[in-house]
């Protein structure tokens, strides 16, 4: 009853009646893009798989693998869901080539999906000797992954880039081909990717776009798969590097929200 409200009142009469439902044990508002249209470039017609504000480091649906640098913290500026991010901490004299932790979920192999952020990194971010600060990862249900990563020197600036890592992928990243933005430490991104299979193995019309605070930054449709299979994975491992170099402060990711959608089934 009360998503349905919803669309036809106000969203400060929505706030109200959302504290009403939860404290009378009806079903908790979750987003309703009908009431908060947050990822202006989902494609039309795709399905909620996941819409996860972080207020807890697992649930039912996302697994976790942590290295005890992983955390739900406040943070007043989060821009969907305040207060509570999910916190990766990078400290002092932490190794190049890993991830603090992995939160990971199924995709059930499908062939499209559509995935959005809000992400941030530590004002005086310190980047990887290599430029590669990865962010989050596909991996295909046949083999190999693909990954956006934060790129730049050390001290930036920094851009996205994206990296499939298959053998059919002859080039190497795809990067701003598009409208280039820069990526800010410090300040928050709404981060949208949209990726699609070829239409058949070997047509070369696979599809990798991304936008970055709204703005369409990377446009591909002539991507090349290994295979019909799918992706089997989403995981937020932001790893950092490379391999080698070694943290010389304490730095963070935070996410405060990670959505996730396909196609609806037909």
């Amino acid at each position: 009853m009360a998503r349905i409200l919803c669309r036809v009142i106000s969203p400060a009469a929505c706030v109200v009646l959302a504290v009403w439902a939860a404290a009378c044990g009806s079903p908790t508002l979750t987003s309703d893009r009908a009431l908060t249209p947050r990822w202006s470039n989902e494609p039309t017609g795709f399905v909620t798989s996941t819409d996860q504000p972080w207020n807890a480091v697992v649930d039912a649906s996302w697994r976790r693998r942590s290295s005890e640098h992983d955390r739900v913290i406040d943070d007043t500026s989060a821009p969907f869901s305040p207060p509570g991010v999910l916190e990766y901490l990078y400290p002092a004299g932490f190794a190049g080539g890993t991830a603090p932790a992995t939160h990971y979920i199924s995709l059930d192999n499908a062939r499209e999906v559509f995935v959005g952020l809000q992400w941030k990194a530590s004002e005086t971010w310190h980047g990887h000797a290599s430029g590669v600060n990865k962010i989050h990862f596909l991996y295909l249900t046949g083999g190999g992954d693909i990954a956006m990563v934060m790129y730049g020197s050390p001290g930036g600036p920094y851009e996205l880039r994206v990296l499939p890592q298959w053998r059919e992928h002859t080039r190497s990243w795809l990067t701003a081909n598009v409208a280039p933005r820069p990526v800010r430490p410090g300040v928050w991104h709404r981060i949208e990717w949209h990726l699609k299979y070829e239409s058949r193995p070997g047509t070369g019309d696979g599809v990798v776009r991304w936008w970055i605070d709204g703005t369409l930054s990377g446009a591909y449709t002539d991507v090349r798969f290994p295979d019909d299979a799918g992706f089997a994975e989403y995981q937020m491992s932001p790893t950092w590097g490379g391999v080698g170099d070694v943290k010389r402060q304490t730095d963070f990711y935070r996410f405060d929200h990670t959505y996730i959608s396909k196609p609806a089934a037909r």
